[in-house]
């Protein structure tokens, strides 16, 4: 009979992320986590077994400046496809965030590299992002550009 895997121990999330030198606050159920010369915020809550971290990538003020949703909606989509190793979740009322739900069992070790993970992608598309709150859709050469990546050959 296989183990069941533990709940996520917050405790030690949140020494990890001490140890990998960030500032760590309790919040309702969860923890905040951000970097010591930053802004920018993580916030990691338990969901059942799994542990979900988020990072918000644009506000409800940053979505009010666009006309429509629509480029920045195909924007997610065409970034998505590229297997970026964490999924977008989208609220009308809290805005556009990256997410990476850990699975049980997750080591509290693993989160400072899933938080690297995050600011990664939020700093590769935020310019692909504010484009697309103005309409525009990157072509597929635009988002491997965003990524550092160089097509080798044509896609099948």
């Amino acid at each position: 009979m296989a183990s069941e895997p533990y709940p996520i121990d917050l405790d030690a999330v949140a020494s990890a992320c001490r140890e990998a030198g960030y500032l760590v606050s309790e919040i309702d159920n969860g923890l905040e986590v951000s970097g010591a010369d930053d802004d920018g915020a993580f916030y990691l809550f338990p969901e059942n077994d799994w542990l979900q971290v988020r990072c918000q990538v644009l506000d409800p003020q940053d979505l009010d400046q666009a006309r429509d949703l629509t480029a920045l909606f195909e924007t997610i989509a065409r970034a998505q496809f590229r297997l970026i190793g964490c999924r977008f979740g989208f609220d009308v009322l809290t805005g556009l965030w990256l997410i990476e739900d850990c699975y049980p069992g997750f080591e509290p070790d693993g989160v400072p590299a899933v938080l690297e993970q995050l600011a990664f992608v939020w700093g590769a598309l935020q310019a692909v992002l504010d484009a697309a709150l103005k309409g525009e859709v990157p072509n597929d050469d635009a988002l491997d550009s965003a990524f550092e990546l160089e097509a080798v050959s044509p896609p099948n």
